[in-house]
This record gives C-alpha cells, structure tokens and sequence, in this order.
C-alpha cells in the first residue's frame, strides 16, 4: 500500500510540473500574437489633396492625426482654383449657405463633421466602400448630432483618407500652421484689372501646397470680353469674370503653366528665395518661368505672415 501511495504522489508531482511548465511558456506566445494584432498606423500627420479643381471649382484636401498608431483626429477641407480660403472655415462662417441659400438640411461643414466622426470611430476609410449608394459617392450611412441625413457625397473624403495614411507623415517646418491650415493673400487689383491672389496649405509647419492665380476683377467691354466666362449660349457673361488659371491658353500666353511651375518651387523648397534679374520681379530661378513673379513672393509673405 505504502509503495502504491508513493507512486501516485510521484505521478501527481510530475502531472503538476508539466502544467506549470506549459503555463509559463503559453503567455510568451500570446503576448507575441497580441503584439502583432496591435500594430496601428505609424504615429504623425497625414496629408493628401485632390489632383485637379472640380468643376465647382474646389479642390478638397484632408489632414489626419494619428497617436498611438489610432487615428485621433480627421480634417476635411477644401480650396478654390481662384484663392479665397477654405470652404469649411467658409461654411462655419456662413460664407456657404446651403441651408440658407440652397435648402440643405445640413450645412457643408456640419456633414463633413460626420464623416469625419465615422473615420475617428472605425478607424478604417477602406471600410466605407460598402456604404456608398450611387457612383458619385453618396451615403445614407451618416448622419450629423442632430440625426439629420448627410446629404453631400462623401467618397472624396474616405479616398483621400487612404491615399494620406498611405504616404509618409508630413515633416515638421518652420511655418506656422493655421487653424483650418490655410493661408491667403490677394494685391489690390491693377491698372489693367487683375487682382494677384495666393493660397498655401501647411500642415505640422511644412508647405504643402500652393497656388498662385490673377483674377480679372475689371470692367466689362469689348477688350475684356474674353476676360468672363459664356453662358449657356456661349457669349461672355459679364456676371462671371475668369481667372488666369482657369482661362490657360485663351488668356493668350500660357501663364497657367509657369504660375503653376512657381508653386510647385514654394513647395518644393518651403520658400520663395529667388533671383531677380531685373525691376519688374522676372527671375532666372525657376525653371521655365519668364513672366515676374515678384507679386508671387509678396503674396507668399503676405500670407504666411513674413513681410
């Protein structure tokens, strides 16, 4: 009996030390499969815009925050092809009525909010693909703090949200970011009536975008006809004077191009260090530029709070 009693105690000591055993080797291996599920977005600020204005003339940029590898805050905001700031400090403003003036629910702003929300909770822009209802990227999947249905189409925010969590974090410079990180400047308008305009978007301090346009803000006569925009019948509309940008080759010379090859410079070196080879601001710096671009430099310091 003594010699069975021993040989249980043995069997039941050898039984306890191979369960210790694996107990203490299966938290290692769950603490390495949690640590592979936790990895998140890399820590910074994320940055992406649109390639080209719409026909609206916007063009819509968004800006993320990530912490902790979540991302803990969404921006989505927009410019114009002739400079005037951001549409949703527009909207917050009243400076985009689309309740007032064109019988929305919601304002822009308040709809983008739940976009944004939805972003911040889901932590997934990819995942939205399944909630779009038509081709142009509307929803019924969202809705304000109010209940009221987000009306506007949405695609353009969750697309640039993927495309800027897919590139590098935004640098950090030596600007100031502005609260809706926006910039704008504009010159009195000229003799010849042209009004100089600027606009530059900067996140965590570095410049990443900037645009130059020259809006006609004359008279309207026979020498300025092709200055406006036609109507539907294709005449000049003197209710609707174009920009530079937007006229391209029938403003007569290509100044689209080399304004355009002037913010790509700004961008490309956070700053307008320029050459000037004469009085009237032409400059030998840029490439491909022949026209002055003094009023560019001016506008950039105008903006950014430089002068």
């Amino acid at each position: 009996m003594k010699k069975l009693l021993m040989f249980l105690l043995i069997i039941s000591m050898v039984g306890a030390f191979a369960l210790t055993g694996c107990g203490s080797s299966e938290p290692a291996a769950a603490e390495d499969e949690g640590q592979e599920k936790s990895t998140g977005y890399a820590d910074g600020i994320y940055f992406a815009q649109e390639d080209e204005f719409a026909g609206s003339g916007y063009k819509y940029f968004v800006v993320l925050t990530v912490e902790g590898g979540s991302i803990t805050d969404a921006y989505w905001g927009g410019t114009n092809i002739v400079p005037q700031g951001n549409k949703r400090t527009a909207s917050e403003q009243g400076n985009y009525p689309m309740v007032a003036a064109g019988g929305a629910a919601a304002d822009w702003h308040v709809q983008a909010e739940a976009a944004e929300t939805w972003l911040i909770e889901n932590q997934d822009p990819a995942a939205f693909e399944e909630f779009y209802t038509d081709e142009e990227g509307h929803t019924d999947a969202l809705k304000t703090d109010d209940g009221t249905q987000v009306s506007i189409h949405v695609i353009e925010f969750f697309s640039l949200a993927e495309k800027a969590l897919a590139s590098d974090p935004v640098p950090a410079g030596e600007y100031d970011t502005p609260e809706d990180y926006v910039a704008t400047a504009e010159l009195p308008i000229g003799d010849k009536g042209w009004s100089y305009k600027g606009e530059f978007i900067v996140v965590n301090g570095t410049i990443v975008d900037a645009l130059f346009n020259a809006a006609f803000e004359g008279e309207f006569n026979e020498e300025t006809a092709g200055y406006f925009k036609t109507d539907a019948d294709g005449n000049p509309d003197p209710e609707s004077p174009s920009s530079k940008l937007e006229l391209k080759e029938a403003y007569g010379m290509p100044w689209h191009v080399q304004a355009n090859a002037a913010a790509d410079y700004v961008v490309e070196n956070q700053g307008f260090a320029v050459n000037y080879i004469d009085d009237e601001g032409h400059t030998d710096s840029i490439s491909g530029v022949s026209i002055h671009v003094i009023e560019f430099e001016e506008l950039f310091n105008k903006a950014l709070g430089l002068e």
